[in-house]
Order: structure tokens, then sequence, then C-alpha cells
């Protein structure tokens, strides 16, 4: 960039020169004079302009003020004054100390004040040309909003040649060219949270219309008496009420409690006659199956300090609302869209718009469509009462979640309409825990389901096969050790069960059948127990979409090494044998394990968003299956397995859970579990049930209940499958 133009002092010393007609000048006593900038206005004037571009970037506003002309700080303080006092009489009788700090507090303000509100994370000024005959450089700027984007416009710096260099003159044009003396406005276009449904349609979530029911403090004729009245009619207690307004203005409407649209003709009548109540529509998520779907759809809660500190791309304000569960969170992306923007310039009195400096278009929500029915989901909910634990029930030919229910659950619209005193109680508890969900958040020791593991590696590796035969004593111990370890007939005193085949003793459930195989497996390799079970998708993330899952524990040597600083010894694979030690899975891992099963041998990548849809009806498969690997078994050895469970439902002896499926004429396979608490051996142990159906055709059902420390898998989990198939049954599936 050149500077070719005069400075004020180079026109005199040329009207000196034309005057004297070039003439020497005299000698003089008096020191010289200071030198012409001229031959460096060149690097002057790059340098300031250089110097408020990088301050720019760097947000030193501080810096950048120090680079305005004195008559741009002196005219800014002169209007901030008036604006402050109505006139600027007194303005002259402040120092200019007082001036240019008045002036220099509104400008680090308004930056600073403009920047917060566009959402500038970068800005980039680069000099376009050389400056104009009045000074002027042109530069071209972009700015890079967290809100709108990323912004460019070309603008002009000028400069003023001042006793210490090239100075500013600033104006507001310069934060952006069309501001001049107006103010920044941000305005966002919202954009409607999509939709959950589930497969036929059903709504699961949405956004609807409320009843907002509140009080006006100052309203009240009868402080204690509408109180009480108005807590009778909503359900909230006297005491929530009082501290929801104890600290309001008497003046405002305060919020109690949501009520559905349309209200009980009852309660509406009731609330009119309180002076104090009011009601008011409002736009709020709604959950029309309440618990029945919660650990599914997830919930949503007004966002924090936290949430907007880390939206670096500006899509939340202090109203919006987010996804704190299930798929509401996994999916907030979608669910949200993106909401439009508006950077305007505005009268900033009136706040009408003059100019909109840029302009960011929304991206529409989507809607979710699921593969659960909440048929079925609302079945599987009924079948697990009150009890703590959950149930999966899944496709076994592609994955699709069917059903997945946690108990203790809980209700989403709580966290819409606001948590009473009672509410936070029950959700908070430590012990009930209703948040977590257990299909996916929580691991167990499987007990007796993981035998199918098992005797998949000891066919594998052993060569055994159904039919081979092995000695189910009620006691037996590693060889060259004291510890007994024990099957389920000595605590029933019913006798040891003899020789069984391979086959009756998955049927018969031989915990000392099992012990002995987990035994010869580790003397043959101590990893071919542990890598079969990861096999069959133990031990890792199953990899569901839009749930949030954790990976459970297969032990092996490494693992308990890396963990316990221990080593591995047989006692560690005999019980991995049959499903206890440091065993850990999720009721989902097994559920996807005996869906392998159950379709042949593939381990599939379970989904429980099946579509997106548009705000035109348009939908877009998202679900879709996806191979994870197969089983590491033979055709012929898992048919073994898979006639075994079959034999376990509907057996001779009536062991088992042929007690519960004896006379279900839809043909299930199955197998019970009973894992003792490992982390409370003195409570009863986890019931589990995994089963599939129909066998001896293509599988259509695979699932598994789990029921805490409540006692054997026969007893508890079997009878709440049979009522889960039961309820598939009587659905009209549209496959």
């Amino acid at each position: 960039m050149s500077g070719s133009e005069e400075t004020p002092e180079d026109e005199a010393v040329s009207a000196a020169q034309a005057e004297t007609d070039a003439e020497e000048p005299e000698e003089s006593d008096e020191p010289p004079a200071s030198p012409s900038p001229a031959a460096d206005m060149a690097e002057s004037i790059d340098e300031v302009v250089e110097q408020w571009a990088k301050r720019w970037a760097a947000a030193d506003y501080d810096g950048m003020f120090e680079l305005i002309s004195t008559e741009s700080w002196q005219t800014l303080a002169r209007q901030v004054y008036a604006e402050e006092h109505g006139n600027a009489e007194g303005f002259d009788a402040l120092s200019p100390e007082e001036q240019r700090q008045l002036a220099r507090d509104y400008f680090v303000g308004r930056y600073q004040g403009i920047a917060q509100e566009a959402g500038l994370t970068k800005v980039t000024m680069t000099p376009t040309g050389e400056p104009d005959l009045e000074t002027v450089v042109p530069v071209h700027v972009v700015m890079e909003s967290s809100k709108i984007g990323t912004y460019e416009e070309d603008n002009r710096v000028p400069l003023r040649w001042e006793a210490d260099g090239w100075k500013v003159a600033w104006t507001p044009s310069l934060i952006f060219k069309d501001l001049d003396d107006g103010c920044i406005d941000f305005t966002v276009d919202t954009v409607k949270r999509g939709s959950i449904l589930d497969r036929n349609g059903e709504v699961l979530a949405y956004d609807g219309i409320v009843n907002e029911v509140g009080v006006i403090p100052k309203n009240f004729e009868d402080e204690e008496a509408e109180v009480r009245a108005l807590s009778r009619l909503v359900g909230v207690s006297v005491e929530d009420i009082k501290a929801r307004y104890k600290d309001a203005n008497p003046d405002w409407f305060v919020p109690i409690t949501d009520l559905p649209e349309p209200m009980e003709q009852r309660i509406l009548n009731g609330l009119s006659q309180l002076p104090g109540v009011a009601v008011r529509d409002k736009t709020a998520r709604i959950y029309p199956y309440g618990e029945v779907a919660a650990h599914v759809t997830g919930y949503i809660q007004a966002v924090t300090a936290e949430d907007l500190a880390a939206d670096t791309e500006g899509r939340l304000s202090e109203t919006d609302v987010i996804g704190r569960a299930g798929v509401e969170a996994a999916a907030n992306d979608l669910l949200t869209g993106k909401p439009g923007a508006r950077l305007r310039v505005v009268e900033c009195s009136t706040r009408a718009e003059r100019h909109v400096i840029a302009k960011r278009q929304p991206v529409p929500a989507k809607d979710l469509v699921l593969t659960i029915d909440i048929r079925l989901q609302q079945a599987v909910h009924e079948a697990m009462g009150n009890v703590r634990g959950s149930a999966v029930v899944l496709d076994p030919r592609n994955g699709a979640v069917l059903a997945l229910v946690s108990h203790p659950t809980f209700d989403p619209n709580v966290f819409v309409k606001g948590l009473t005193e009672e509410d936070a109680k029950y959700i908070f508890s430590e012990r009930q825990r209703p948040l977590l969900n257990r299909a996916t958040q929580a691991a167990y020791p499987t007990g007796s389901i993981f035998k199918v593991i098992t005797m998949a590696a000891a066919m594998e590796h052993l060569g055994y096969t159904g039919q081979s035969e092995i000695d189910c004593p009620q006691e037996w111990s590693i060889p060259g050790t004291d510890t007994v370890f024990r099957d389920w007939t000595y605590e029933y005193g019913t006798g040891p069960q003899g020789v069984l085949t391979l086959h009756n003793a998955l049927v018969r459930s031989c915990n000392t059948v099992f012990y002995q195989l987990g035994y010869e497996l580790d003397r043959e390799d101590s990893q071919f127990l542990p890598d079969m079970a990861k096999a069959f998708g133990l031990g890792a993330p199953t990899n569901i979409p839009y749930l949030q899952e954790i990976s459970g524990i297969v032990p092996d040597p490494q693992w308990k090494l890396d963990t316990l600083n221990d080593y591995w010894a047989h006692g560690d694979a005999v019980n991995l044998a049959i499903g206890q030690g440091y065993l850990e899975a999720t009721p989902l891992q097994m559920a996807n394990a005996y869906a392998a099963i159950a379709n042949g041998g593939t381990l599939l990548q379970p989904f429980i968003v099946e579509f997106t849809r548009d705000a035109d009806g348009t939908q877009t498969r998202v679900g879709k299956r996806r191979v994870l690997g197969e089983l590491p078994i033979s055709p012929e050895n898992l048919e073994e397995i898979r006639s075994a469970l079959r034999d376990q439902t509907s057996n001779p002896w009536g062991v088992g859970s042929a007690q519960v499926f004896g006379d279900f004429d839809w043909p299930i396979a199955g197998k019970t579990g009973t894992a003792q608490n490992q982390l409370n051996k003195a409570e009863k142990p986890h019931s589990w049930f995994a089963a599939f159906g129909p066998y001896g055709g293509r599988a259509r059902i695979a699932s598994v209940v789990m029921v805490e420390s409540s006692g054997e898998g026969v007893s508890y989990a079997a009878p709440r499958t049979r009522q889960i198939y039961e309820a598939y049954l009587r659905i009209d599936w549209d496959d």
C-alpha cells in the first residue's frame, strides 16, 4: 500500500517553497523542525490498518480504542454524555481524562455487546486496495458467527493525520457498514420440535397446547383457601404452590402446573372460582403414553448455562429446551432442526428494522418413526408390573427393537410441567433410580442363560456333540482343590441328576456339567470361553443408534490383570461358564445374542429409529439390517443349541420353563437364568428368561426379561415372558 497524499505539514512546506521561489533557507539558531512524515507515510498507513485488523481479530477493544482519532473519541464522548444526561450541558466541565474514559467505556462495551449478540467467533479484515485521496482504505471483512455462520462485507476505513501519526476516524459503521446510529439485534426464527412416533404412526411425543395453570398473588382474596382449593384440583401440594410464588412479584403470573387440553370441565369450573388463579395456553412437549415409553422417548428440559456455553453453533437460546435422555437426547439435532436467524440493524429506541445484515435459513425439524409397537410396548410394561428390571423384544430378522421397557419408570411429562418436591424425591431416588435405562445402561451377571455360549464353545473347541454324555453330580471340585461347586439340585435336596447328554444338560440346566466344561475349556486355552462370549456380542456395546448403553464385562486373563492386578485362575473360567463371576451383560446384549441364535447365527446391530420424516411426509430410512458378525458355530451345532432351548420350554420332565410354557401352543425356545447378585449376595438372585419364537420356522421375535433381586428365573422372568408372547400373538403385524 502506498501513501502519496500530502499531509497538512507537507502542504505548508510546499507553500513556503513557492513563496520564496525555491530560495535557500536562512540559517537560524532555532532547533530544526520535525521531519516531514512523507517518507514514512506508506508504512504508517499500513501499520495502523494492520494494527486495527489484528486488535479486532484478537477482540482487543481497548487496543482498538487507542487507534481512533481524537476527534472521533471526543465526538463519541459528547454523544454518550448527552444520551445519559438528556443534553450536552456540563460535558465541557469534564476533564479530558474523564471525557476520554467515557468514550472508551462506551466503545469497548459496544464492541463487546455486538460481538456477544452476533455470536462472533472470528473477525478477519484485509485491505483490498490503496487509500483514496481522502485517505480512506478499502477493506474486506469476514466475520464468523456461531449464530449466522460466515458473513462478509466490503467496508472502508477512514484515516486522519494527527501529531502522533495516523489514526482511525471512527464511526459505528466500521463495525458493520450499515450500522450508523442504529443498534444490532439478533432474532431467532424458531422451528417446531419434531414428533416421535411408533412404527404404526402412533404419536409418542409431540409439541402441543396445554393449559398452564398459575397464580397472580395480588389477586388472592382468601389466599389460604384458594391455595388449598388449587392444590386439590391440580394435585400439587400446598407447600409446593407457595414455594413457587414466595419470592415472585405479586403482579406476575407464576406457573404452577400444566393440565391437558381440553381440561376436565370439573377442574375448569373449580379454577374459575379462584380469583388468584389464572389459566393460559402454552405450547409444551406432550408424552401421551407417559411412563409406558419413557426410557425410549426420554424427556426434555430447559437449557442450562452449561448448555449455552457448550453451544458453539449458536443454536440455543435461554428459552429453548433440549433432550436429556432416550431418543429425545440422542436425536436432539434431528428433532430440533436448525432455527433460522437474522442479524439486523434496528432503531435503538423502537427496535424497528432498518436493515438485515445477514440471514440464515431455518432447517425444519424431522419427525422420527420408531421400530417399537406401542401396543406391545404397553403389554410389556404391564407384564413387568412394579418390579425392578427390564425387558427387550427384538425382531431377529433385522435387529429392530419391538419393545424396550425399564422399571421403575417415570412420567416424562413431569419434566415439562415442573418437578414438585414429591416428583424430585422419587425421580432422584438412589435405590429406585427410575431414570436409569436398565435395558441398556445396567449390566448384571446372567446366570444360566449364558450356558448356550459355554455349550457352543465346548462343541466347537472340545469336540462335544449334543449326545455327548457327562455326569451331573450334585457337587464337583476343580482337580487338586477343595473348593466345592454345587448343582442347583443340592439346595432342593432332589438328589444328583446323573449322567446327561450335553443336550439334556442344557435342558435341565445342570450347573456341575457346565462347571466341568468351563474347566476343560480353560485348561485347553483360557481365551476359548471369553472369546466365544465376545463373538455373541458381550463385552462391547451393541452400537444401537439413539440410545445410551454400556459395554458390560467379559472377563479374561488380560482383563483381570489390568483391572484387578491379579492372575487368572481356573475358578474364574468355571464361574464364567454359568454366567457368574465377573461377567456382566446388559439385557439388550443378551436379547441380541439370543436373536443371533434365533436367526441362524448372524449377530445384528439393534436399531430403534426406522425412519426420519420431513414436514411434507417424505420418509427416509435410517434403520436397517446391519451385520455385526457371524457366530463361530457350525450350523449343526447351532441347531443342537436351538433344539435344546426348545426342549427347555417343552420337556417331558416338567423342569425349567416347561413349567410355564408346557401348554403354550406356539413353539417357543428359551432358557431360564438365576444369577447371584454380586453387589449384594444377601439379596435374592436376579431372574432371567431369554427366548425366541417360533421354533421350527423363521423366528420373528427374540426377547429377554430380567427381574432384579427377585428369585428364580422360572418363577419371575418366565411368567412375564409368557404374558409378552401372548400379547405379541394378539397383535396383527403388518409383516
